[in-house]
């Protein structure tokens, strides 16, 4: 199951937006999908979050939907591209989770 959250305001208040991410990954069964296309603004508020929601799924995995140009190459400078994965569309995360999901079985021995 994933969990999608619209555009999260971090640079607003980011308690509130830890706070719905964290309880987005508590309700998440198997991953969490991030969508950030809705978001015209990203900064280091933001990675923060991202980071936070990588370093702290407790059940799966997490992907990243994302369009906006300056917010993926924020991703790449900092590096966390590679490790976020992002992809474009929604479709292209559940296929890519579905996929992840598929190769940790097969690491498991299911």
């Amino acid at each position: 199951m994933a969990v999608r959250l619209p555009a999260l305001r971090c640079h607003r208040d980011p308690r509130s937006a830890r706070g719905r991410l964290t309880a987005a990954m508590d309700a998440a069964e198997s991953a969490v999908l991030l969508d950030l296309r809705p978001a015209t603004f990203f900064d280091c508020s933001g990675l923060r979050l991202l980071l936070f929601a990588y370093l702290h799924i407790r059940r799966g995995r997490l992907r990243v939907v994302g369009d906006h140009v300056p917010t993926l190459r924020l991703l790449h400078v900092t590096g966390i591209a590679p490790v976020l994965r992002p992809t474009p569309t929604i479709a292209g995360a559940l296929t890519a989770l579905a996929a992840d999901g598929a190769s940790a079985g097969r690491r498991s021995g299911r």
